[in-house]
């Protein structure tokens, strides 16, 4: 089998340049180990438009968000399936020093923020008020990734990838039966710790959440303090997320489960009954905060790499894919500030 590039993984990297690199006339083969503990897979989506406890909008957000928003539109309109939910996020201020913190700069966020209704604020446990960030929602990444691998049909298959089989030449690569021009990884935290691009320096983070069911809470808002909260439907939430560093397994514990519980008391108020559905990890692939890199392996030109997402990866990985298959198929230079080898 001769194809133009063969994509490994399929996660939100993976299903952007494999869709870019289809709108460009491009032949390609998508091989995915269908890891069911993937931070694609188990990530709640969430797009927050103003971010940390800073409240800033995040990089290259004003470009890169209606991008992705055209993006994810015509993916539901070609395949008839919802996939973003937009929602306003009522952002709960943790204390009054971020309350304040949040006056003085709100007049130069105009696009990004809006009063919070005193009837939502209300609802939880909010004694220092909040605001409403616009623009935000979330992604079902479970039904995002399907409809791509849906695409892909007989493009797609499920498979360890073994970089033992890979053979790299000048111009071309050799794996199994397929040949290509090049080979790109976008293999998340598996790509970062081992592999050809293991040499890169990376600060991944893993992430735990709970799957909640609150009989007495309102659905129209995810929301936000030191932890999110956001509405499925039927009653049902996400709720996370755990940050940790040292752990890159993606492996759920009690001690992250703890720490999930203790952020969901901050929302609801202490003692709040809910019902714990599911536990869940992943571990988000971060290089350089969640600012996705893009390029060729500094000693092998047909090997190149995809990664990097962080948790913006909803927002960032469809721009990046965009440029990317440009660079790829049509020549065009790489943005210095996506460029592997800039960081490199």
């Amino acid at each position: 089998m001769t194809l133009d590039y063969l994509i490994i993984g399929q996660g939100l990297a993976g299903s952007a340049i494999a869709m870019a690199l289809l709108d460009k006339g491009a032949s390609i083969a998508v091989i995915d180990r269908e890891d069911q503990h993937s931070a694609s897979r188990v990530a709640a989506g969430l797009v927050t438009t103003l971010a940390g406890k800073g409240m800033n909008p995040g990089w290259r957000q004003a470009e890169y968000l209606p991008e992705a928003m055209r993006y994810y539109a015509e993916l539901e309109q070609r395949s008839g399936k919802k996939l973003y939910h937009p929602a306003d996020i009522l952002k709960i201020f943790e204390n009054q020093k971020q309350q304040r913190k949040f006056n003085n700069k709100k007049d130069d966020l105009p696009y990004w923020s809006a009063p919070a209704n005193l009837t939502d604020l209300t609802q939880w446990n909010a004694p220092d008020g909040g605001f409403i960030m616009t623009q935000g929602g979330w992604l079902d990444t479970h039904a995002y990734l399907d409809t791509v691998r849906e695409i892909l049909g007989d493009s797609y298959q499920k498979n360890d990838f073994d970089e033992q089989l890979l053979h790299v030449h000048s111009d071309s690569i050799q794996y199994k039966d397929i040949e290509a021009k090049a080979i790109i990884l976008c293999q998340g935290i598996a790509g970062l710790t081992h592999g050809m691009f293991s040499f890169l320096n990376h600060r991944s983070a893993k992430g735990e959440m709970l799957r909640i069911k609150i009989t007495d809470k309102p659905e129209h808002q995810v929301i936000s303090l030191n932890g999110w909260l956001v509405p499925l439907g039927n009653q049902e939430y996400k709720a996370g997320a755990t940050y940790e560093w040292s752990d890159m397994q993606g492996k759920t514990t009690d001690a992250g489960r703890a720490e999930v519980e203790r952020k969901l008391a901050n929302i609801l108020g202490e003692n709040h009954p809910y019902k714990v559905l599911d536990h869940q990890a992943g571990v988000r692939p971060i290089i350089r905060k969640s600012q996705p890199l893009i390029g060729t392996h500094p000693d092998h030109p047909s090997v190149k790499f995809f990664n990097g997402l962080g948790s913006k990866g909803v927002i960032t990985a469809p721009s990046a894919a965009k440029h990317f298959a440009e660079h790829l198929v049509d020549g065009v230079a790489l943005d210095s500030e996506l460029d592997l080898s800039n960081f490199l």
